[in-house]
């Protein structure tokens, strides 16, 4: 059994190993990145712009670099009520410099930005809105916002598409109630970086923007990996349940084989013992055993032999005390009746082995072989090794 638990833990083990490894490969395959900038996905074309692009009193939008990284300069006029500038991408094809792309595979996107001096900007997204929307006009666009903060230390940000809400202001442009603050991913048109109401005024402002990503999960791989896992792992439990039961069923065997010796019906054909006593002691409990009264007390008076030299010969000779020898007899006897009769009643067996309490017996029967009389009963008839 030892062999069998030692190499079940080791499969057990890589399993184990085998099942995360699966996992996590679903997991990495699940996750969907797109990249915008600086790396471009060829499925998501765009061209940028900025706004305003005049400058509008002296509010004014500059922008400086668009390599490695976005950077653009505003400056807010103090003196406009709600001066406003912003950097965007706009989805392109190679046709048409206005395109409408489905983002519903994707749940949100990350960047990187810094800002000096701190600010507080928003993302925007800008979608089609059957209503109102001209595709040719972005003035049309539904806009969909969220605000984060950055300053002059490089700082990811993380935005949810499900945390999106298009503004107030907007909505009463249009005449839209203002509970209707959805919109249409699967049409998105664009993103901006625009400042807040919350942005300095009469201060030039530095944004630097780059790692430009979309981000989504396609569920699919990891459910398809889970699958995999669960069939595996129900695969590996039959089997090994298999190979447990086999190995009990060897187990068994062997240890009936290796009790045949001690068996009543065994004993009496062996070679007598050259010292008389020996062979009384012997053949006497191989013939008495299953007589419930029988005692230690009772072999002494029978055979006129001392009950310490009893007690002597059976260590010397098997290596038992007189209890553990007549167990021994009736239990193996009891083992072999279990093994042979398919019909076999596991309390009539303990009464004709000398046991009267049958649950006395199933407790030194399970001490002995590991398993409960039924147990034993159920493993022992599986078909012959050799067959396997």
């Amino acid at each position: 059994m030892y062999s069998f638990y030692k190499k079940a833990f080791i499969a057990l083990v890589l399993l184990v190993a085998l099942s995360a490894g699966l996992l996590c490969l679903g997991a990495v395959k699940s996750k969907q990145t797109a990249n915008l900038f600086p790396l471009r996905d060829a499925n998501y074309l765009w061209h940028s712009a900025v706004e305003p692009p005049q400058p509008k009193g002296k509010t004014q939008v500059s922008l400086r670099k668009e390599t490695d990284t976005v950077e653009y300069e505003f400056f807010l006029d103090p003196q406009q009520e709600f001066p406003y500038t912003h950097y965007t991408i706009a989805f392109m094809d190679p046709v048409q410099p206005q395109k409408l792309v489905d983002l519903t595979a994707f749940d949100g996107l990350s960047f990187k930005v810094m800002c000096d001096p701190k600010n507080v900007l928003l993302f925007a997204l800008f979608s089609f809105d059957d209503k109102v929307t001209d595709i040719n006009k972005p003035i049309t666009r539904r806009v969909s916002s969220t605000a984060f903060s950055c300053d002059h230390d490089w700082t990811r940000v993380n935005i949810k598409f499900s945390d999106l809400d298009t503004p107030y202001w907007w909505l009463g442009r249009y005449g839209f109630e203002h509970s209707d603050t959805g919109y249409r991913l699967d049409k998105t048109m664009g993103f901006a970086w625009v400042n807040s109401l919350q942005s300095p005024l009469n201060v030039r402002s530095a944004v630097k923007i780059t790692d430009v990503q979309l981000l989504g999960n396609n569920w699919r791989y990891l459910v398809v990996t889970s699958v995999l896992v669960v069939f595996m792992w129900v695969f590996a439990l039959v089997l090994l349940l298999r190979a447990y039961v086999k190995v009990l069923t060897l187990d068994i065997r062997e240890k009936l084989r290796l009790d045949q010796p001690f068996m009543a019906y065994k004993k009496l054909s062996i070679e007598p013992q050259k010292d008389k006593e020996k062979s009384a002691v012997l053949r006497f409990m191989a013939t008495e055993y299953a007589k419930p009264e029988l005692s230690l007390e009772i072999v002494a008076t029978a055979l006129g032999v001392n009950r310490t030299k009893i007690n002597d010969i059976l260590k010397e000779e098997l290596g038992l005390t007189f209890t553990s020898y007549l167990n021994k007899l009736r239990l193996t006897e009891a083992a072999r009746l279990l093994a042979e009769n398919e019909d076999a009643n596991v309390s009539e067996i303990a009464y004709s082995v000398g046991y009267n309490n049958v649950s006395y017996f199933n407790k030194l029967f399970k001490t002995e072989y590991g398993y409960a009389p039924k147990t034993f009963k159920a493993l022992y008839p599986i078909k012959d090794c050799a067959q396997e």
